[in-house]
């Protein structure tokens, strides 16, 4: 095996694969010589047993987040000549400096501290993974502990970017400051402008032909407060049941809905929203349904469907579309950030678009709205209802979250509703 590696190119498959003892969509490392691949058997295990197989929700995106850190971990080893099993803690600080140098063929901009803290974590899991098991003596599986994230999931309200363990004492080979928690709320004025330019509701479309269901998704995040796979977990039957009074649309109906480890909690929905979901599935999502190519006995009761007139028609959205969607909308009105890049083939700098948000922001901007319309009303304790709402365990997490971000909005007096602060 020592000298296949020091010969092979590792190949990272994540999509697909024959190999008997892996299920398609792991993530697995292949040593490729002379055209014949040849599963690398310890990162591949290392990867099933540790990520694949663990935890109540495995994320894809971690798995594939932590083979690219082995991957490169390797493919240093390799440049250097080590033989894997011999690499000590000393080969694991160069490729640190190394790989904090180099430029991201995929963003053209140099690796962040975060990316480069996670493979470095992942590395030493690795190895002390592999002396468990009796096959590493190095110096890599000794000193600093590596502990899973302490803090429950539903009491951290960014645990969408902590996919990784945490370290309980310093490594001097990690970066030794944690990026903060960072929001980044939409202001009125682009919040008015985004909903315009998303398209019409459902339930008062006035005229307004446009498809409904894109605007149905970003109102779900800025007027209740939910995470986009809570938005996309949301089913018909969950509205089935409900029945909105027309003559009193800024009253909550409460929502059970699913969030993060499959924790349930009940949310407020205004009845205008509530109309316009049972809208939607009346009209724009039963068209989908029947425009669906493959009919089936029992179709799908998930709330959000592709367009009626799309290759994607009568089934669910995915998650990926949800953030295109939002992304597009952003650079379509002008929401962006311009960074600057380099071609990694080149070597020439460019200036790139990116999206100033994410569809998580409207989450972050129901909280710092709802604040000031809480306010407003005379509540002197907004911050209890936005953390039943955001289904936060401590009241804290919610306050240290969005203290210092409030003042994004301007209090106004009298407002009843959060739609009613943008004039809707």
């Amino acid at each position: 095996m020592t000298n296949m590696f020091a010969e092979a190119e590792i190949v990272l498959f994540t999509n697909e694969t024959d190999h008997y003892e892996l299920k398609q969509g792991w993530p697995a490392l292949f040593l490729e010589t002379v055209g014949k691949l040849e599963l690398f058997e310890e990162p591949t295990r290392f990867l099933r047993e540790k990520y694949v197989n663990c935890g109540s929700t495995p994320s894809r995106h971690t798995w594939e987040k932590a083979a690219y850190g082995l991957k490169s971990w390797f493919q240093f080893l390799q440049a250097i000549e080590r033989d894997w099993l011999s690499a000590s803690e000393q080969d694991r600080i160069d490729f640190r400096d190394t790989y904090q140098k180099s430029i991201s063929p995929k963003t053209g901009r140099t690796y962040g501290d975060d990316g480069v803290r996670s493979a470095m974590v992942v590395i030493r899991s690795f190895y002390r993974h592999c002396a468990s098991r009796n096959i590493y003596h190095g110096d890599m599986s000794s000193g600093v502990v590596v502990v899973e994230h302490k803090v429950p999931i539903d009491q951290d309200p960014m645990a969408h970017i902590h996919a990784l363990p945490v370290l309980k004492e310093k490594d001097r080979a990690l970066p030794k400051v944690r990026p903060g928690v960072k929001i980044h709320p939409l202001t009125m004025r682009d919040l008015k402008n985004l909903l315009s330019h998303i398209g019409p509701q459902a339930g008062a479309r006035d005229g307004d032909q446009r498809p409904a269901r894109d605007r149905l998704i970003c109102d779900l995040g800025w007027v209740v407060g939910l995470r986009l796979s809570e938005i996309n977990n949301l089913t018909t039957l969950q509205f089935m049941t409900l029945v909105p009074d027309h003559s009193a649309l800024f009253v909550g109906m409460r929502l059970t809905v699913q969030g993060k480890g499959k924790y349930t909690r009940q949310v407020m929905i205004p009845t205008w929203l509530v109309i316009d979901v049972q809208a939607y599935i009346d009209g724009e999502r039963a068209a989908s349904l029947l425009a669906c190519k493959i009919k089936t006995r029992y179709p799908t009761t998930r709330l959000l469907l592709g367009h009626e007139h799309s290759n994607h028609a009568g089934k669910p959205i995915t998650n990926a579309a949800l953030q295109k969607i939002f992304r597009e909308a952003c650079l379509t009105l002008g929401f962006i950030n311009i960074v600057e890049k380099t071609d990694t083939e080149t070597g020439l700098k460019f200036t790139y678009k990116t999206p100033r948000h994410s569809i998580h922001d409207l989450r972050h901007t129901y909280a710092v709205l709802t604040y000031h319309v809480e306010r407003a009303n005379g509540n002197s304790e907004p911050w209890k209802k936005i953390q039943a709402q955001l289904g936060h365990s401590k009241l804290q997490t919610t306050i240290n979250t969005y203290l210092t971000h409030v003042e994004i909005f301007t209090d106004q007096p009298g407002l009843l509703d959060v739609r009613k602060v943008l004039g809707l």
